[in-house]
């Protein structure tokens, strides 16, 4: 028995490894901890990478916009919010992405948003202006996205 729930034990952590290390799975749930409420909802989708690089979509309380994320030793976390520009393999370079991680990351961005309906992609472009985090604000308990359109 102490073999079974051993082995049992293994597989769980192993599993749970898995999904930190996967930021389809990480960046979501990360952001859902920082900024989701129970009577706000948020929606985290698409989500792109390349390399510690990665762009992600989000709409809540019929607000949006995109978030660039960096992966550090730390794990992920915002690097800045903004709205189309983010689309920009120009603007990702200007930022600091390599030219190759700014123009793979604008290509997914375009491929992920192809299949997205109207309305997501209005609220994603209605993010105004650029704002840059820091790593006091990557911390838990944040929950409001300040500097998009009301």
């Amino acid at each position: 028995m102490k073999k079974i729930i051993a082995i049992l034990a293994d597989v769980l952590l192993a599993s749970m490894a898995c999904a930190a290390d996967d930021p389809q799975q990480a960046i979501p749930a990360k952001l859902k901890v920082m900024f989701e409420r129970l009577d706000k909802p948020l929606d985290i989708a698409p989500v792109v990478v390349q390399a510690d690089w990665a762009i992600v979509g989000w709409r809540q309380d019929g607000r949006g916009g995109r978030a660039l994320m960096k992966k550090t030793h730390h794990g992920w976390s915002i690097y800045l919010c903004s709205g189309d520009s983010l689309k920009d393999a120009g603007t990702l370079e200007t930022i600091g992405l390599s030219a190759v991680d700014a123009a793979g990351l604008a290509a997914k961005l375009k491929d992920a948003e192809a299949g997205l309906d109207s309305s997501a992609l209005a609220l994603f472009s209605s993010f105004e202006g650029t704002v840059t985090m820091n790593e006091a604000s990557n911390g838990e308990g944040h929950a409001g996205h300040e500097g998009h359109a009301q």
